[in-house]
């Protein structure tokens, strides 16, 4: 430590190598100004972080939102149903569903996606969880769904060959208030990769629109999942059938201009 005498005041100075840190700051107008700027950049600082924090809640609430929405991936939404009206079984448990119908994934591939969602309707008190047993292959009536015209005529199906195993059944695990969206066409098992339209290959049935229909199609039917498989996690198992409004699907063309 170094003492110096100036004008009758005393100061200290540290020397640390070549730096020498000074304790007083009143003869020292330099170091003065650097705690100065410290201080506004700390206050610019604070003030940026209120500006950000607003920001920040609305990009993550828009995004919120967003997801909130159906997301069909890279092939793009051809159509959403309303909400079946809520069925209620005789435990009280209360289910509701729609269907989607979204482009394949794979560029010009030319088949449908379809998804069946259901949720768990809270209807009254809080409840336990309920399970469905999920099983939409051919010879399963679970998920009967039809593809009708502008004029409500059934479309008449078209027959085609199975090269595949069927898929296996699953349980479907639901808490109060919960959605979820599952897959409900077979998509595994056609044997045309790139069909001349928009094919829809269910368990109910195989259905090709051709390139050059005209007017739009419609998807409806049921949904009734099998109450005769025992629960591993023995929650409730629901019972009752859900009656899937219509879903509009347009004629191919109007799909890939879309």
């Amino acid at each position: 430590m170094d003492r110096a005498r100036r004008n009758g005041s005393c100061k200290f100075v540290s020397v640390v190598g070549r730096r020498a840190i000074h304790s007083t700051s009143i003869e020292y107008p330099g170091a003065l100004w650097n705690f100065q700027r410290v201080c506004e950049s700390k206050i610019n600082m604070k003030t940026l972080s209120l500006f950000l924090a607003p920001l920040l809640t609305l990009v993550l609430c828009s995004h919120w939102c967003f997801a909130a929405q159906p997301d069909a991936g890279d092939g793009g939404i051809i159509g959403v149903g309303e909400w079946s009206e809520p069925v209620s079984d005789a435990d009280g448990q209360t289910m509701r569903g729609r269907l989607l119908v979204c482009n394949d994934r794979a560029a010009a591939s030319g088949h449908a996606r379809v998804y069946l969602e259901l949720e768990h309707v809270i209807k009254g008190g809080w409840t336990s969880p309920v399970e469905v047993y999920y099983d939409i292959n051919f010879g399963s009536n679970a998920l009967n769904l039809e593809l009708r015209d502008g004029q409500d005529q059934p479309v008449p199906r078209t027959p085609f060959a199975i090269r595949a195993p069927m898929l296996q059944p699953c349980w479907i695990t639901l808490p109060i208030d919960a959605t979820v969206r599952v897959r409900g066409d077979l998509y595994h098992l056609s044997s045309n990769p790139k069909p001349d339209g928009l094919q829809i290959l269910l368990g109910s049935g195989n259905w090709l629109i051709p390139t050059n229909a005209a007017g739009d199609f419609y998807l409806s039917g049921t949904f009734t999942p099998p109450a005769d498989h025992p629960s591993a996690l023995k929650y409730h198992v629901w019972q009752g059938t859900l009656k899937l409004p219509k879903v509009k699907i347009p004629p191919p063309k109007a799909v890939k201009a879309g």
